[in-house]
């Protein structure tokens, strides 16, 4: 988790607008700041801060000033539109009734933010009774409010793959093990597996996102380091593909003379499910502020992970709702973890930060 500079000016930020209940550090880099109102409840807001390991290709003057990090999930806008929800909370607080705590979450892409925010004890001093967040969305149009009503993302685990082969000149492979083109064999197999011989109606992947091997050209590898993700939304699938990967991929790898070694990291996150009286809130803030139209049911979970998921676990209710940036007009178009990824930033901003803060008055009135 390296988000302490985005932490201090997120502080430094909240303190210029007079909010002084403002704590850092918690979950490591996280920082808590609670806009007190006229009664005791209290209800939750969520936003994540962490970058993606990408090197930015927008030629832009606010382009990522940091070598091989840029915010290609939308988790700046997220940042900056918890922030202006604050700052419109801040100015209600008389009215508000009850309090709104802002969690800014460290380490959402992959180191499981949540979790230590958590066992920090964010969710107490005061006891929320909700918490929804938002995520930018490629597949909404710009400025329009996606919603969906339960099961909403996947499990989520690691996968790490070592196939150890022996070493050998390139020119006389078969003194050797060469765990390159056996490791070409593994992943053919996975896919092959998955699409003939799990459900086709489960919905489930397995996606590989490093390969590492090699010294150089003319030698063959010692091992081939392959790193993933599991994602599943029934549990049938997740089960079928973690015993072909402990079990069967073992065999084919040693009939081609390697050896396997199969880690996954069950501290995966769990799925997001969408609690229907936030989602209630939601709903009822969108139409009342955007207008009907500007609701759109989003038909199916899909298969991307989200460490908001935790909150739900720990006993609250919750919700996540998408931000539209999609216009093809203007060109932003770009999916999440591209290099490209880019919105616009005086359409959608404001829309965030007002949907925030309405719906968090909405919480406190009906929770």
């Amino acid at each position: 988790m390296c988000e302490q500079d985005t932490a201090a000016f997120v502080a430094e930020r909240l303190a210029e607008m007079g909010i002084r209940d403002i704590r850092t550090g918690v979950g490591r880099t996280g920082v808590v700041a609670l806009v007190r109102g006229q009664k005791r409840k209290a209800v939750g807001l969520r936003a994540d801060m962490d970058a993606l390991e990408l090197e930015e290709m927008n030629r832009v003057s606010y382009r990522s000033r940091r070598p091989g990090l840029m915010h290609g999930c939308g988790h700046d806008a997220h940042v900056a539109c918890l922030l202006g929800a604050a700052s419109l909370l801040h100015r209600r607080r008389p009215k508000l009734p009850g309090s709104v705590k802002l969690i800014f979450q460290p380490g959402e892409e992959g180191s499981g933010g949540a979790r230590f925010m958590i066992e920090d004890g964010v969710l107490e001093r005061p006891q929320l009774r909700a918490v929804a967040a938002l995520h930018v969305a490629t597949e909404v149009d710009s400025g329009k409010i996606g919603i969906r009503r339960g099961l909403d993302t996947a499990r989520t685990e690691d996968l790490r793959l070592v196939i150890q082969g022996a070493t050998a000149h390139a020119a006389r492979p078969d003194q050797g093990v060469d765990p390159i083109a056996v490791s070409s064999q593994a992943l053919i197999a996975i896919q092959q597996f998955i699409a003939r011989h799990t459900n086709s109606v489960d919905r489930k992947l397995v996606t590989f996102g490093m390969v590492r091997g090699g010294t150089r050209a003319n030698v063959l590898a010692d091992r081939v380091e392959l790193v993933g993700t599991i994602r599943t939304l029934e549990p049938e699938g997740r089960d079928a593909i973690l015993r072909f990967l402990k079990y069967d991929l073992r065999k084919l790898v040693g009939a081609m003379g390697a050896r396997l070694r199969v880690t996954i990291d069950k501290d995966g996150y769990p799925p997001l499910t969408n609690d229907d009286r936030v989602v209630d809130a939601i709903e009822k803030t969108t139409r009342g502020m955007l207008g009907s139209d500007h609701v759109v049911e989003v038909p199916k979970p899909n298969l991307g992970g989200e460490d908001f998921a935790y909150f739900g676990l720990a006993g609250l209710p919750v919700a996540m709702f998408r931000l539209g940036i999609r216009d093809k007009k203007k060109g932003y178009t770009s999916p999440g973890h591209s290099a490209t990824f880019d919105l616009d930033d005086q359409r959608v901003l404001p829309v965030g930060a007002a949907m925030m803060a309405a719906t968090a008055m909405q919480m406190l009135a009906a929770l």
